[in-house]
This record gives structure tokens, C-alpha cells and sequence, in this order.
């Protein structure tokens, strides 16, 4: 089978060498996404011997924290305030790599239920729990590290929806997996970039890629701006937005990008933790784009939802990290790590949503 493998990606990647004029979404989607050969599709990306690695490897501590401010929302709520509602909470988690953030939820709630927290026991009470994933690789995985928990598994969100109660969905490093497509301002006006074979072309001016273009970016944009759209994200937001209104519940998103709409070509590709050509690999190295969560905030605005846009740092400050170093000292560096300005504190926002 690793012969059929190797045989895919590169076919793969001569068919995308081979593409003239296509648009950058379409390369990444199907870098990523294709059904045979795609990035995510095919391996297991994340850990210190793949290519990447996320919060959740770093430090069991960011699922501790979390598992704790989900248990604070859950007391909030109507359901944690009386005992006995099983299965009306959907604990549910999009794209969850290795299930090492979930795992670690879950065993810290269970940990605090098995010392007779009440609030722990209701949750658990209820809850049913959930992962959507698109990978088989990664889904094997996470069935070998999640065997001690009932977890149902769903392939996309709509197939979790039609099981789904009242919403309790998180996602870190999710958002950045969506492709995007990028504008430059021309001396002419807005102009799409696409793919020649193996380097970027400037398509000719469009009217209405222009007018597009203008609308999303505005007109201060200073000459030589790139500008990145992902219809993609945008479209799943409003698909979870929309859920949220209808369900009730609660979404935490975690990822890196800015808070809002800023004007540069964030774009890369990484292999072995190092970044290198976009179009040097495609099939065979992570391909990703900072997340504009300004765009994302103003979906779950516009459809009547309450929403927190803060950074990592800020919110894992505000939950104790800083408590739990001292009681942890040999997760000192990875705490750094996390909240650190210079290093994923600044860079990673926290990005909460909910229906009041």
C-alpha cells in the first residue's frame, strides 16, 4: 500500500504542475482535500516527527484549562443547573488531530467526577461526545487514544447536526486548513492571483473581480496590497453560526491569524516543522493561510450571535496557566510556548461564539 501512496502524490503533483490560470482555493483544496492523495487525507500530519505540531501536543495544560471553562459554561447554562438532562449536551470537536485536546478533556473531567465534583458528574451526565473528521488516518489514531470514552464519530458537520443537541463545539488549528484565494491592487485595480504551473501569475483586470475585491478589502488599500478571502471559511462559519442559533450552545475556536482584515500574503507550506515553496510540494506538505477572524466576527454578528475575539495568551492567563506552572514546573518551557508574546501567545487568537 505505501507504494499506491507514494504513487498518488505524485501524480498529484504533476496534475497540479500542469495547471494554467487556476485559481489558489481550488490548488489548496485539492492539494489537501483529494480523496486519494490529499495532504490530509493520506498521513498524519501532526507531532514532533511529522510536519507540524499543535497546543494540545505541547502542553496537557491546554486541555486542562479548557475542560475547565467548559465546565464553567455548562454551570452557567440552564442544563448545569439541574441534574439529569442526559444527552442534551453535543460535545464536539472539528479536525481534533491526534485526540490528544480531546483526550485531555475528557479525562480531566472525569478525573474531577471521580472525586465527587457534582458539576463534573452532571456534565458527564450530559453529555454525548463527538469528533468530525475527514481523515481515516487521523481517525484511527484518535479511536486508539479515545477507547476509554464513548465517542461517536461523524465524516462533516452536517452529519453531526442530525444527531446533534444543545452545541458544545471546539476546533483549534481548524480554520487555517481552509483555502483561500488572494487579490493584489494594481495600478488598474484589484487583480486575482492564480497558478501557472509552478509560480504565481497577476490574472488581467476583471471589472467585477475588482468590484469583488474593493467591497471585501475597501478602498484604502495602498498599491501592491495582497488581500486574502477564504469563501471556504467563511462558509463553514455561517454553517456553525447558523447551528448555534438554532441549537443553542457555544463554540471555541482556536488558531493563528490577525483580529482583523489586514493586507499580506500569508500563505505557506510546511514540511518537517520548516516552511518552504507552497508549489514546491503540493500533496505532500501542510498548506495554510493566516485566519482572518475580523471577516469570521462579523458573520456571527450579523446573524444575532455574542462573540469574544482575544489572544491565546490573554485567555489562557485569564483560566490560572500561570497557577499551574507553579505547581508544574517541568511544563515551564511548554507554558512559555503557549503564551509567550514572541511566540504563539500574540500569534494565536481565541475566538468564542455563543447564543444567548
Amino acid at each position: 500500500m505505501a507504494w499506491m501512496k507514494n504513487l498518488m502524490r505524485r501524480f498529484l503533483i504533476q496534475k497540479s504542475r500542469k495547471l494554467t490560470g487556476v485559481k489558489i482555493s481550488h490548488f489548496m483544496h485539492r492539494a489537501l482535500f483529494d480523496k486519494d492523495a490529499g495532504y490530509y487525507r493520506t498521513r498524519n500530519p501532526i507531532g514532533k516527527n511529522s510536519d507540524f505540531i499543535t497546543s494540545p501536543e505541547i502542553s496537557q495544560v491546554f486541555g486542562e484549562l479548557l475542560a475547565a471553562y467548559l465546565l464553567q459554561i455548562f454551570s452557567q447554562s440552564s442544563l448545569g443547573q439541574k441534574s439529569g438532562q442526559k444527552g442534551k449536551i453535543s460535545l464536539v470537536e472539528m479536525g481534533a488531530g491526534r485526540g490528544v485536546l480531546f483526550f485531555d478533556i475528557l479525562s480531566s473531567i472525569k478525573k474531577l467526577a471521580e472525586k465527587n465534583n457534582a458539576l463534573a458528574i452532571d456534565f458527564l451526565e450530559s453529555a454525548t461526545f463527538h469528533i468530525v473528521e475527514i481523515s481515516e488516518v487521523l481517525k484511527k489514531i484518535q479511536q486508539e487514544k479515545l477507547a476509554g470514552f464513548n465517542i461517536r464519530w461523524h465524516e462533516n458537520f452536517a452529519d453531526f447536526l442530525k444527531e446533534a443537541d444543545w452545541i458544545f463545539f471546539i476546533s483549534n488549528e481548524l480554520f487555517d486548513c481552509f483555502s483561500i484565494d488572494q487579490f493584489i491592487n494594481t495600478d488598474i485595480g484589484w487583480c486575482e492571483r492564480l497558478i501557472d504551473c509552478d509560480r504565481f501569475i497577476t490574472k488581467n483586470f476583471d471589472p467585477k473581480i475588482h468590484q469583488f475585491a474593493q467591497e471585501l478589502a475597501g478602498v484604502n488599500a495602498p498599491f501592491g496590497a495582497v488581500f486574502e478571502c477564504s469563501e471556504a471559511a467563511n462558509f463553514f462559519m455561517t454553517q456553525l453560526c447558523q447551528a448555534l442559533k438554532t441549537q443553542g450552545g457555544i463554540a471555541i475556536n482556536f488558531d493563528y491569524g490577525y483580529l482583523k482584515t489586514e493586507f499580506a500574503n500569508t500563505l505557506q507550506a510546511v514540511k518537517n516543522h520548516q516552511k518552504i515553496d507552497p508549489l514546491k510540494a503540493p500533496g505532500d506538505a501542510d498548506l495554510t493561510a493566516h485566519v482572518d477572524f475580523g471577516s469570521l466576527d462579523k458573520i456571527a454578528k450579523n446573524l444575532g450571535l455574542s462573540s469574544s475575539l482575544i489572544t491565546q495568551r490573554e485567555f489562557l492567563i485569564s483560566l490560572g496557566i500561570e497557577e499551574r506552572r507553579k505547581k508544574l514546573p517541568d511544563q515551564d518551557s511548554a507554558i512559555d510556548r503557549l503564551i509567550a508574546p514572541d511566540q504563539m501567545g500574540e500569534l494565536f487568537k481565541c475566538h468564542i461564539i455563543w447564543n444567548q
